[in-house]
Formats: structure tokens, C-alpha cells, sequence
């Protein structure tokens, strides 16, 4: 079959639905749960024409609260198909959190799981709307759940839609534009409350589509979902990537390491797409040796910086041969930059690759805002088919992040390297360490401390410093085994990094505190350390 794009999300789920039906679509080997597309395409219709039965209509805002159940993706092309808009929400979110996204997004219906335990969301949601905060919203549908007081389960929605026309449901595919919000997509909020990305069918399609083109995605490969729905990672570039190419895609419903290794072996998929911190967790089970992961061929990392030991390690531990760095953004769609599975591993393990196909990137100086020679880190900054339409109802934030000529602004640091062409980053501009009138990139610190044998990861930090202004801290995970301390790492930077660039505070710690989608909270590692009392090491 020919790779399916230029439509929107819904015309996609229809004529995989009419034309490859008979292919698989989305397989939950835990589940035992197998859907042809056709049978995808069937479930989504029916789930549309409940949708218009509530009286969802064109350009309404609807909310999906859960974890990767089947639904979840049924759910966002039902929503497709009539216009409406999905609205995603991280599924580790608090009752004020909730709260705020719904009243931010003016969203009329939550479709949601009942929660991480037991009834959470359930009872986040009747709180909330009990105390009068959600005068918007209307409707509350459960997933895989009774209907309750003021809920309805994905079974009565069903039955309410049996009155609607299907024809009802096609007609309002073909009125809805390419160009027309499809989804908003809150950003991970490292440093405040997430913005809502505002994306259309051609933001999400087209880039899906590019991305797996510049990977090198073909018809045979098989597809695992692992990383979270809410995520454009995960509703964008795996389920659309994969849809474009008519691939089926294998899920787990949460992550879990050995949850993931179970299905490996149960469902053979080729390609395996993640955020550095879910490939840590894999690589560190016991039994890795013992697993049969020979079906992998490819992956993606990408959601954070992509440290190239542990790019090493998931090609020769995993026997991933085509595993690739990856760079994007909420904002682009995300997708901006990717080696092609078969390029030199210094290339897709050690830069972010090319541009994709239709996306122009350009690195350019802080101070003036002219184009940076090959070779010197400025901001990088995008155009193209992926860059958003803007934040929901917040003019200021989109005109902060858009250049004078309409470019949009990443707020990364990178280089374009001289010799091979291939785009590097360096890290986030907020993230940049002045110390006493010396720039330090954090991700070069980083990189000098993960190519220590005793280190798994390092996140580099500022902390506040009277006589400087700012200090480099570092928090460290140790390798399992290893007992690698701050004197041991401090000459081992010696030979490696000027003076001015090395840590003067310490932490080893277990793990990172992480976002939704897996980037490291900064913040709070330098409220760890500035919490240390006189610097130390924080307790594991």
C-alpha cells in the first residue's frame, strides 16, 4: 500500500477502515485484544455517533483523562471525525491541576479511565464540579466502567448513538478541514503550569507522516506504543506515524519494564519509540540478557536530551541496530529533526540528525538574532508545516515564542555541526548556567560525566551563589554497583572540561523527578541541593 497523508485524522481512520481493513491495526497482547483497522475505523464511528448524540459539535473541547487503553485512540478519531477537538491531559494530574486545564481549555466533556486507583479521576471530577469550577462542563464518560451518578459509560454512549445516521458522522469529516485545531496538547510545565499547544490535522498528519519518512518507516514494520497517549510522542508521532504507513501498533496500557519486555517477546514489533527515561529503566532489568528482543530493528528516543552512552547501550544490550536521536516539541507537532534508521551510528547516536522533510531550521545568535556560523550553539529556531497555531487564548505566550518573521522560536540551544551538517543540541536557554560572567551548557557537563563507567545519568544545574551569582551543581545516578563519589568524578572532569565548568555541588540520587512525558525537573533538583545543607550528597 502507498503511505496515507494530506488528510485529516479522520479521512485517515476512514480509508485505512475502507481500503487495508483487513490489516491489523492495534493488538494489546496483556489484553488478548486484537483490532483490524476496519475494526478500529468501525469503533470509532460508533463512539462519533454517540459523541454528536450528547450533542458534541464542530470545534467543541473535549478532554481525555486516562491511561493507553484501546479507547483512548478509538476515542481520538471518533473526535476527529465530527470536528470537535481532543484535548489531552497528563494522566499523573492532580485535582487543582485538572481543574485548571478544564476551565483553561473550556472543555464541555471529560472522557476519562476511573483513575489510577480505584475511582480517582471519578472523584477528582465530582469534587470539582460540586464545588461549582467546571461550569463548562457538561459531560462525564467513563471508560471500561458503570455508569454512575453523573457519569455515562462508553456502553450508554454507544446505545445513545444508535439514533444518529452513520452518514451524519461522514458528513462532518468532509466539512472539517485540514487547517481546522484538531488537538491541544499541554506542554510538560518544567518551569510553571503547562500552555495548551493548539495543533491542526495538517500540524499532526504531515508531521507524523515526514518523520517516518526521514526514519525510514516501512509497511512491514510493527510499531510499539509505550510511551503515553497524552504525549504528541504518543498520539502523534507512534499512532499517526504508524497509521500513515498502515502499521499495526502493539501497546502496553502502562509502562512498565517488564510489561514491555513481555510484549516484545509476545508481539514482535519492529520498532520501539521512548524517552531516555523508560529505556534506563528497560536496560537495568535483570533478565535482559535472557529476553528475545531480535524482532527490534529501529527506535526512537526522543521527549529529552538522549545522552549517547545510553544510546549506546540500548543499540548493543538491546540489539536495537536502527536506534535514533530524535528532536521536537510540543509546539512543532513535535516533530523537527531525525536520522534515518540506517545512517552511521555517530550520527544517530550522537546528534539529532536532519531536518524533516518540509521543516527548515535555523540556529541563530541570542545577542542579534543573525544566523550562527557551522560549529556555534545559538537558539534554534523552526518553520514549517509543524509550527502550531498558537497557544489556546493566550496571545502573549504565542508572541513571545514566534520571531518577527513568523519563525517559531524553540528556546533550545544547538549547533549545526560543520563537517557532517547534523544538528546538536546543547540544552534549554532557561537552563544555561552564568557563573560569575561565564556561560556553561549544562548538556556538555552532562556529557563529560555520562562517558564515566560509574555514571547512568547526570543532569547539570545551577544553583544560586552570592559571590558568582550562579554555581554548577550536578545530580548523579549511579551505575548499578558503583560507587563512583564526587572526588572520583572531579578528577575525572579535570582532564576533561575547563575549571570553570565543573560541579561544585553534588547529589547522587536514584532517580530523576520527571515530567509526564520524561524530562528531568530541573527546579526541583536545585531545591534538593539547595536543601543539602552546605552541599553533599542528598539521600538515596
Amino acid at each position: 500500500m502507498e503511505p496515507i497523508h494530506g488528510v485529516t485524522q479522520g479521512e485517515l481512520i476512514a480509508r485505512l477502515g475502507a481500503v487495508h481493513g483487513d490489516r491489523d491495526g492495534l493488538i494489546y497482547p496483556e489484553r488478548a485484544l486484537s483490532w483490524s483497522y476496519a475494526e478500529l475505523d468501525g469503533r470509532s464511528v460508533a463512539l462519533a455517533r454517540g459523541l454528536v448524540a450528547l450533542g458534541v459539535g464542530p470545534g467543541d473541547h473535549v478532554c481525555v483523562w486516562a491511561d493507553n487503553r484501546p479507547d483512548w485512540i478509538a476515542f481520538q478519531f471518533a473526535l476527529a471525525r465530527i470536528g470537535a477537538v481532543l484535548v489531552t491531559a497528563n494522566t499523573a494530574l492532580t485535582t487543582p491541576e485538572i481543574g485548571f486545564l478544564l476551565r483553561q481549555s473550556k472543555s464541555r466533556m471529560v472522557i476519562c479511565a476511573p483513575g489510577r486507583d480505584g475511582d480517582e479521576y471519578l472523584q477528582a471530577l465530582a469534587e470539582l464540579r460540586a464545588a461549582g469550577e467546571l461550569p463548562r462542563l457538561e459531560h462525564v464518560v467513563v471508560m471500561e466502567g458503570e455508569d454512575t451518578d453523573g457519569t455515562i459509560s462508553v456502553a450508554d454512549l454507544m446505545t445513545a448513538g444508535e439514533e444518529v445516521p452513520a452518514g451524519a458522522v461522514h458528513d462532518r469529516c468532509r466539512a472539517t478541514p485540514a487547517d481546522a485545531p484538531a488537538n491541544i496538547q499541554y506542554t510538560s510545565g518544567t518551569t510553571g503550569f503547562p500552555k495548551g499547544v493548539v495543533l491542526s490535522h495538517r500540524n499532526l498528519v504531515e508531521n507524523a507522516y515526514a518523520g517516518a519518512v526521514a526514519f525510514g518507516a516501512r509497511m512491514d514494520d510493527r510499531v510499539l506504543l509505550m510511551v503515553p497517549l497524552f504525549h504528541c510522542f504518543g498520539c502523534s508521532v507512534v499512532v499517526l506515524g504508524a497509521m500513515t504507513f498502515g502499521a499495526p501498533m502493539i501497546a502496553v496500557q502502562r509502562f512498565d519494564p517488564r510489561a514491555v519486555l513481555d510484549v516484545v517477546e509476545a508481539g514482535s514489533p519492529t520498532l520501539i519509540h521512548g524517552v531516555p527515561a523508560m529505556f534506563q529503566v528497560i536496560l537495568a532489568q535483570p533478565d535482559l540478557a535472557q529476553r528475545d528482543l531480535s524482532s527490534l530493528r529501529g527506535g526512537i528516543v526522543a521527549g529529552a536530551m538522549c545522552p549517547v552512552p545510553l544510546m549506546r547501550r540500548i543499540q548493543d544490550h538491546m540489539g536495537v541496530a536502527g536506534i535514533a536521536c530524535g528532536y521536537g516539541m510540543t509546539e512543532a507537532s513535535p516533530g523537527i529533526s531525525l536520522s534515518h534508521r540506517d545512517a552511521p551510528a555517530e550520527q544517530r547516536l550522537g546528534s539529532v540528525g536532519f531536518a524533516y522533510p518540509g521543516v527548515e531550521i535555523r540556529v541563530v545568535s541570542r545577542e542579534t538574532g543573525e544566523p550562527c556560523p557551522a560549529g556555534e550553539v545559538g537558539e534554534i529556531q523552526v518553520d514549517g508545516p509543524n509550527v502550531m497555531l498558537g497557544y489556546h487564548d493566550d496571545p502573549e505566550s504565542t508572541a513571545a515564542v514566534t520571531a518577527s518573521d513568523g519563525w517559531l522560536r524553540t528556546g533550545d540551544l544547538g549547533r549545526v555541526d560543520p563537517g557532517s551538517g547534523v544538528l546538536k543540541i546543547s540544552g534549554r536557554i532557561k537552563e544555561l548556567i552564568i557563573r560569575g560572567g561565564e556561560n556553561i551548557f549544562p548538556g556538555e557537563v552532562e556529557d563529560a560525566l555520562r562517558a564515566h563507567d560509574g555514571v547512568a545519568d547526570a543532569a547539570v544545574f545551577a544553583v544560586p551563589d552570592q559571590r558568582l551569582g550562579e554555581e554548577v551543581a550536578a545530580a548523579v545516578i549511579r551505575m548499578p554497583g558503583a560507587e563512583v563519589d564526587e572526588a572520583e568524578l572531579g578528577v575525572w572532569l579535570e582532564a576533561r572540561i575547563a575549571s570553570f565548568k565543573r560541579p561544585r555541588r553534588w547529589l547522587f540520587v536514584r532517580g530523576f523527578p520527571l515530567t509526564g512525558s520524561g524530562k528531568v525537573r530541573k527546579f526541583k533538583l536545585a531545591e534538593m541541593a539547595q536543601a543539602a545543607d552546605g552541599g553533599g550528597s542528598a539521600p538515596e
